[in-house]
């Protein structure tokens, strides 16, 4: 097996046995999933020459989403995209009347991520990094030290160096306090209202008008917009691009007052419209959700008619895989890529703790059996698997006298209740 370097093998064991998707190692243990991958890598490259691509990636609780959009994630780090990510939650979603849209954006550029920087919080770093770079090109072409520059000119440099961008709306506004952000930087200002303009943390117009000198903020119905000028802002200053990506989907699907799910839908439909139609560039956007989520006539993505018809299988697919098309639905994964699967993590937990596990093929694939027994009441995921099969490492390492068989032959398993279920059911306006 591979050799993993420790810290990530730790994070990853930690993460697995929580349930939970791993930040980063993600390649260690990925199975399956070529054609999809095939399709996100494409429409990265598509990213990166000023297109983009907007899906939907379907599947049931615990098969693999939220795994395959970390591991694009992590791909399109690495490949020098800027990357955004949040989580729908009952205060977060598209747009609402207790600024739920504003509440979203906030987590997309909390999350804001890049190679140098992967787990989030990299809005100030692309921004220094990307002063630094002008400032060391005004002292080549000065042939002046970096301190002799006044700041007054790098901010104006900044404005210029943007200006292609401005057939975006609020383009002027973005631009004038980015240069503001250089003046806080190079006057030492602790609390920077730059910062804070760019973070959609400001309630109140008055508020930037006095310190900032403009007009116009993030608000609840503009917030896509200030995410299209992120995506062509990275793309100017060196980057690739910005994908972004939305996951708990379900959490529209569950908003009780229909006025308000509308809405929502009506939202998501002006941003798949927007990057269809090559209304923005160097932009992906991925919303992940539950199969009910997008096809339930009565209150998914299919009872906004708008939606469906962009959405729904194509006549001649017949029941065959599409994924070229708007929505990937991911099918659960075969016995022999969870066989594949339960050896990598073996390997993984001998690594960590130094020793021979006692389990050899024959009893992974005993194992594999006994877990798919419990389809009958309701489909075992990977994520079970993964999860209880490192806890039965866990358990036969600690306890030596311990058999197999006594703890997995002849045992049955029942499959976890879907924590959907458990979301608050009536999300009023």
């Amino acid at each position: 097996m591979t050799e993993i370097p420790r810290r990530t093998l730790v994070t990853m064991m930690n993460a697995l046995s929580s349930g939970v998707v791993p930040r980063r190692g993600l390649e260690y243990i990925a199975v399956g999933r070529r054609r999809e991958t095939e399709t996100f890598v494409n429409d990265l490259e598509d990213t990166a020459e000023g297109g983009g691509a907007f899906r939907f990636i379907s599947g049931k609780f615990g098969n693999g989403k939220s795994f395959m959009i970390q591991m694009v994630r992590n791909y399109a780090m690495d490949r020098g995209f800027v990357v955004m990510d949040a989580d729908l939650a009952i205060n977060r979603r598209l747009t609402g009347s207790k600024k739920e849209g504003l509440n979203t954006y906030r987590e997309l550029v909390r999350n804001m991520a890049v190679k140098s920087r992967p787990d989030g919080g990299a809005l100030e770093l692309v921004l220094q990094r990307w002063i630094d770079e002008v400032r060391q090109r005004m002292s080549a072409e000065r042939n002046l030290p970096l301190k002799d520059i006044p700041a007054g000119d790098v901010a104006e440099r900044l404005a210029r160096e943007t200006s292609a961008m401005s057939g975006l709306t609020y383009y002027q506004d973005f631009a004038a306090v980015v240069s503001a952000y250089w003046r806080d930087v190079s006057s030492g200002r602790e609390d920077m209202p730059s910062l804070r303009w760019l973070k959609g943390e400001y309630e109140l117009r008055s508020d930037v008008r006095r310190d900032l000198g403009i007009t116009n903020m993030v608000n609840d119905t503009n917030w896509y917009d200030f995410i299209k000028i992120w995506a062509e802002f990275a793309h100017r200053i060196g980057y690739k691009g910005l994908v972004v990506f939305i996951d708990e989907g379900v959490v529209l699907y569950k908003i009780q007052n229909r006025v308000a799910r509308s809405n929502n839908y009506e939202r998501l439909l002006s941003m798949f419209n927007d990057i269809m139609q090559g209304k923005s560039s160097h932009l992906s956007v991925y919303v992940c959700g539950t199969p009910e989520f997008i096809e339930d006539p009565d209150r998914g993505l299919y009872s906004y008619e708008a939606l469906r018809s962009r959405l729904v299988a194509g006549r001649f697919e017949n029941g065959y895989d599409n994924y070229l098309g708007p929505v990937i639905n991911l099918r659960p994964l075969t016995n022999e890529e969870v066989f594949v699967l339960l050896r990598t993590l073996r390997g993984m937990h001998e690594q960590r703790y130094g020793y021979r596990s006692e389990i050899d093929d024959a009893m992974l694939e005993t194992y594999l059996k006994t877990v798919t027994c419990a389809i009958g009441q309701g489909m075992v995921t990977p994520r079970e698997i993964t999860r209880d099969f490192i806890s039965l490492l866990d358990t036969m390492h600690q306890n030596p006298d311990v058999t197999f068989s006594q703890l997995v032959e002849n045992r049955t398993v029942s499959p976890d209740r879907d924590p959907d279920d458990d979301l608050i059911e009536d999300l009023e306006v």
